[in-house]
């Protein structure tokens, strides 16, 4: 905090302002008590007058930084601000400044947001060159690190870029370790801005050692929240749940209660993640009676926000009521909370959990209310948020069948999802133009450092020449570097949409469009069966189940069918309600097999999930024609399996229940019979007697739309 010697009497307290920061405060006001009423005695003489000043401006400060601690903003704001109105350019001042800036957040500092300290920082720190303050290195180092985490928090990365380099430079010149720990971290954060992970990652693994080392208490629990909060994002929970549990474990050796409880609850939502119920509800129940006494509404609110998620996400049903009845406590207690405490967001967020519970529980009125509240206060601020109450609405309305105002929602729910979703773009562009700029200046430092050299080795023209050609060298690949990344941005970009294009939406299953491998087979003497399979089911499965769970239903399928045949056949989307299936033949000795194996695959999925169990299936040989093998392209199967599911669908409309039908030739059949729309050519196939029927109900006779009319 400070370079000069600390006073003995607060020496304690300044040694445990991280670990038992109540200590700190009570002693540190204990020794203002005793300051103050020594400052009322007439015979002060003026050296003890001064150095008294000195004494109560350090242990206010330090009074300041504990409270911080705590997360008691509004008296560490006062405190500071009550010494900034009474100092003029000074390093008392600066330090109060930089305790603004690095220890109270932007919102409970309304005088000084942070480009305006970014701003007062940056011009003292001009001003310390050319005063006696140039002396203390490491102080004008903590003044460049609190710049970079103002820049970092407003997205300024190249401000943050320059400052932490600056800083850099300072500590090569001038050894710290607790700052140049502190450095590692902002640069981790700065590459997790810039999408960089793994040197994101690097440099806060850095600070966390160096801080677990040396008992850097504060820098350590935020490099294992930082670790924590990377590897969530990337999806790899355990790594995150492990630097989480690290960081519980690491305040519950101190006597720092916020800070118990604000690691308590991170892990608890990771455990969430992980489905961990019951050890996500433990964690939070440990939180919260860490701080139902402690008189901060602020985290418990947090906490009542957190339990009423991890209950309501076991809410499925209407029949669920006791979870849905300690979710709907927990979340309007925290919904009180957060409206005497004017936290807009989160009481956002408790109306959308309340609301999406009167949902399940067929309450589509109350949730209309909340929702459209939910609208009201997010306005423009909130659009991720306003996005989430859109949906909700749509849903809503189609349950009390408005289905006007359902797609007047529904549409505002897509149109502000494509917002949201350009802006994420927008910044995704500007991560790119910072990374290539981090090249541009890394590349720049060389070039640098080369034409110093040459300069100092011979004034020539031959140093001239080489000079223009290295800089030519390095501008052309720049350029080539440059175009390289953008290209393949381009085709990443492409790739991904082609992916998107090529799965269906619900199922995640391929699309008969893929790419690749799939349903554009190269026929390689391999005989195959196409089977084109009919559910019934998926036509109305969001009346039978509800929009939200049939999407659920649809994705469940997809997943079901995957791993069942993962081992021996290929699985496509034809329609929405209609799936192919390619396997060798050698799998199913005969066609029949194939079909049942595909029908009790179905069953299964449809006695598991309370659905309708009919299908039907239309299977055809390739090569469908054995003397030509290639007449028939597989591309043209499609017509000939719809042909056999037309078939099988009039089974089921006569017998009920799943049926199939198998459509076969007769050997050395002539490929010119089939030069045309194999829809119709097939039909007067089975007329002739050229093409055969197999299926589950052989004496069946068959009424074909083309022969008949």
């Amino acid at each position: 905090m400070l370079e000069t010697s600390v006073p003995a009497p607060i020496l304690n307290a300044f040694k445990v302002r991280h670990s038992a920061p109540k200590m700190c405060i009570k002693n540190s006001e204990d020794y203002i008590a005793k300051l103050n009423a020594f400052d009322k005695k007439s015979d002060a003489i003026p050296y003890q007058i001064q150095s008294l000043s000195k004494n109560i401006t350090f242990s206010t400060q330090l009074l300041a930084l504990c409270n911080a601690q705590i997360e008691q903003y509004q008296q560490a704001y006062q405190l500071l601000s009550q010494l900034l109105s009474k100092q003029s350019f000074s390093i008392e001042q600066l330090r109060t400044l930089n305790l603004l800036a690095s220890e109270i957040p932007e919102r409970d500092r309304p005088e000084f947001n942070n480009q305006l300290l970014i701003k007062i920082l940056t011009t003292s720190l001009r001003k310390i060159e050319s005063s006696e303050l140039n002396k203390y290195p490491d102080f004008k180092t903590k003044l460049l690190l609190s710049i970079s985490k103002l820049s970092l928090e407003n997205d300024q990365l190249r401000n943050a870029n320059i400052t932490l380099e600056a800083a850099k430079e300072s500590l090569e010149k001038n050894q710290n370790i607790q700052l140049t720990a502190w450095m590692d971290y902002y640069y981790g954060l700065y590459y997790a801005k810039i999408n960089q992970q793994q040197l994101a990652v690097a440099n806060l693994f850095t600070a966390n050692k160096t801080a677990d080392k040396y008992n850097y208490t504060k820098l350590s629990g935020e490099a294992k929240k930082s670790i924590a909060d990377l590897y969530q994002q990337k999806y790899l929970f355990n790594r995150a749940i492990d630097f989480a549990s690290q960081r519980v474990e690491l305040y519950m050796g101190t006597e720092n209660s916020i800070k118990q409880v604000d690691s308590l609850m991170q892990l608890a939502i990771l455990k969430g993640k992980k489905k961990n119920t019951n050890e996500a509800l433990i964690y939070l129940f440990n939180a919260l009676e860490l701080i139902q006494d402690k008189k901060d509404n602020i985290l418990l609110a947090q906490v009542f926000l957190e339990l009423g998620r991890v209950y309501s996400d076991q809410v499925t049903s209407k029949t669920d009521q006791k979870h849905r009845l300690l979710a709907q406590k927990y979340l309007q207690n925290a919904r009180y909370h957060f409206t005497r405490l004017k936290d807009v967001r989160h009481q956002i967020e408790s109306l959308l959990l309340l609301a999406r519970l009167n949902l399940i529980n067929e309450d589509p009125a109350l949730a209309i209310l909340q929702l459209e509240k939910t609208l009201r206060l997010a306005s423009d601020r909130y659009p991720e948020l306003s996005v989430r109450a859109f949906e909700m609405l749509a849903s809503s309305y189609e349950i009390t069948g408005n289905h006007q105002q359902a797609i007047v929602h529904f549409k505002n729910f897509h149109a502000l999802q494509n917002r949201i979703k350009e802006h994420l773009f927008t910044l995704q562009q500007l991560q790119i133009s910072e990374q290539l700029h981090l090249i541009e200046r890394t590349q720049q430092k060389r070039y640098l450092e080369i034409e110093n050299k040459d300069l100092k080795n011979e004034n020539t023209r031959f140093t001239l020449i080489s000079y223009s050609s290295i800089t030519l060298l390095i501008i052309t690949i720049l350029s080539l570097f440059y175009i390289f990344i953008y290209n393949r941005k381009l085709r990443e970009s492409e790739h991904t949409l082609q992916q998107q294009i090529s799965i269906h939406p619900r199922t995640k299953l391929p699309s008969q469009q893929a790419k690749g491998k799939g349903f554009h087979y190269v026929y390689n003497e391999i005989p195959l069966y196409y089977a084109l399979v009919n559910i019934p089911f998926l036509e109305h499965l969001n009346e039978l189940s509800g929009a939200t769970a049939g999407k659920k239903l649809e994705k469940k399928l997809g997943q079901h069918l995957s791993a069942a045949f993962a081992q021996n056949s290929d699985i496509f989307q034809v329609r929405d309600n209609q799936i192919l299936f390619i396997t060798e033949q050698q799998n199913y000795q005969q066609a029949q097999f194939f079909a049942q194996k595909i029908e009790l695959c179905f069953l299964q999925f449809t006695e598991q999930h309370n659905l309708p169990n009919t299908i039907t299936t239309g299977i055809v040989a390739f090569p469908f024609l054995n003397n030509v093998s290639r007449a028939i392209n597989p591309t043209r199967m499609l017509n000939l399996t719809s042909l056999a599911l037309f078939g099988a669908n009039q089974l089921r409309d006569t017998y009920q229940g799943s049926n199939w039908v198998e459509l076969y030739a007769i050997d050395n059949l002539q490929p010119a019979f089939f030069d045309g729309d194999l829809w119709i050519l097939g039909q007067k196939a089975i007329q002739k007697g050229i093409v055969k029927i197999n299926s589950n109900y052989q004496s069946h006779h068959f009424h074909w739309p083309e022969i008949d009319s």
